[in-house]
């Protein structure tokens, strides 16, 4: 058996998607295992644009099943959005290729009309998606939360619906002076959804523990990045979830002791979408050139807002392979960096109580962070056709050498371009 971890090793949008998609096709079974549709995986295969918000990745490979795990929280009728447009590309979408846990909690709309009208009381202070996935997930630990156990049986679901919205409308009318929503519009329009996905709801831990004992591969498909996570992230820019490895155990039961590799995924450089601290962020031209650099610009998947640009910050990947447990790099968006020149690598942080080699989780000191540089020069040539690592420009193995070298971690995949085949791989991930 073999289960390969996914993670972003940043603030997301580090090019995960494609890479699971590359993986996908050594793997049996891709897990999503947290999150919600507040992030997007982005996929070329032949020239064609693929967005997933919930469905794994690997959906795109013939014969792979696709697990949405408990830790995931569902907006049917994105899902459903999902399914149809794969169904439109001939894509086979079956409930023996797709299955959902019957312990995901489900995004309500209550959830998404209070994550609007919180944005706007605060003026966009933490700049997240108004999709719903705060709020659905501070309803599970709350403990009225509505699971796809219950959307899928009629007396349950009502009944659980009425105690939560009992609750929430009069959060809406009384703190946010919003309109109440109606129990039988939700109940109309959320049965239509559970009449669609009835099938696809399963034990998905139980699938993953038969699955297995049976020496399946596996690959756990992350969302977002460690400098996201609720614990461990530059709080409070955080998102809602655990995105670092751990979550895995939790987001689609999988034992911790059976975790082979973990895959930390980053961008040559380093980019951030909405709020929060950013030590290596260019706000000129440099940063506008590195946002437009590459086939593919730096702008989001699910908002299409321009993502915020900057050199690569070591001292962050450093602290999130130490409190994601990493032990396998894959770099994303080298080509990119052959339009820059010189190239910069922050190696550490000048604070005034000395240098600062990694983050100690203090998003206090932000303000007080001086970068210290390394520079590098680049190849100024297009990379995007090289499939070997000792066929790159000597300047480009040298910069990826000295990520390895700072981190401690091989960097075993590298993509120099969108499309799937543009793509560096120097270890099998799921060797036995």
């Amino acid at each position: 058996m073999s289960v390969v971890i996914t993670v972003g090793s940043q603030w997301g949008d580090e090019g995960k998607g494609k890479i699971i998609d590359y993986l996908s096709e050594q793997a049996d079974i891709v897990v999503r295992h947290q999150g919600g549709n507040n992030a997007g995986h982005t996929i070329r295969v032949e020239g064609v644009q693929h967005i997933f918000h919930i469905i794994p990745s690997g959906i795109l490979h013939p014969e792979k099943v696709c697990i949405v795990g408990n830790g995931v929280v569902i907006d049917p009728a994105v899902i459903l959005q999902e399914i149809d447009s794969l169904l439109s590309h001939n894509v086979r979408v079956e409930p023996d290729r797709l299955r959902i846990s019957g312990q995901a909690h489900v995004i309500m709309p209550y959830h998404k009309l209070l994550d609007g009208l919180e944005e706007e009381r605060t003026g966009g202070r933490l700049g997240t998606t108004r999709r719903g996935i705060g709020p659905a997930y501070q309803d599970k630990a709350a403990r009225i939360g509505i699971r796809m156990w219950d959307l899928i049986d009629p007396e349950i679901f009502r009944q659980k619906l009425r105690y939560a919205l009992e609750q929430k409308n009069r959060l809406i009318t009384t703190v946010y002076g919003s309109d109440a929503l109606q129990e039988e519009k939700i109940v109309e329009e959320y049965s239509a959804y559970a009449d669609r996905l009835r099938p696809y709801v399963c034990d998905t831990a139980e699938f993953l523990e038969i699955s297995l004992a049976r020496q399946k591969r596996i690959l756990c498909e992350g969302n977002q990045g460690t400098l996201l996570d609720v614990d461990y992230g530059t709080y409070p820019y955080v998102t809602s979830t655990s995105t670092i490895a751990a979550g895995a155990a939790t987001g689609a039961a999988i034992p911790p002791w059976r975790i082979d590799r973990i895959l930390g995924i980053a961008k040559a450089f380093q980019t951030r979408v909405g709020e929060g601290p950013f030590p290596t962020e260019l706000t000129g031209e440099t940063g506008n050139r590195l946002r437009t650099a590459g086939p593919v610009g730096e702008f989001g998947a699910t908002t299409g807002r321009p993502r915020r640009c900057g050199w690569l910050d070591l001292v962050m990947l450093r602290y999130a392979i130490r409190v994601g447990g990493i032990n396998a790099l894959s770099i994303s968006k080298l080509d990119a960096l052959g339009e820059m020149d010189p190239i910069q690598v922050c190696v550490a942080y000048d604070l005034p109580g000395g240098e600062q080699r990694t983050f100690d989780g203090d998003a206090n000191q932000f303000d007080k962070i001086t970068p210290r540089y390394v520079s590098f020069p680049s190849w100024k040539r297009d990379i995007s056709e090289v499939r070997r690592f000792e066929d790159l420009p000597k300047e480009a193995k040298n910069y990826v050498r000295f990520i390895e070298e700072e981190t401690g971690v091989p960097a075993v995949i590298i993509s120099v371009g969108p499309e799937r085949d543009q793509t560096i791989c120097r270890e099998d991930l799921f060797a036995r």
